[in-house]
């Protein structure tokens, strides 16, 4: 079978579902994982700012 930009096309196009579906899966196992606390990464960095001064 000859290399056709129809066929790369295809090829790119079913490698982008498979890297979505991978994703989503990936989600759905982490779905009852608890978010990281964002604000006590902001909390330190103020901290460290201030010890500076």
């Amino acid at each position: 079978m000859g290399d056709t930009k129809e066929g790369r096309d295809k090829q790119a196009d079913d490698a982008e579902k498979h890297q979505r579906e991978q994703e989503l899966a990936e989600e759905l196992e982490r779905g009852d994982e608890a978010e990281p606390p964002l604000e006590d990464d902001e909390e330190s960095a103020e901290e460290e700012d201030t010890a500076d001064e």
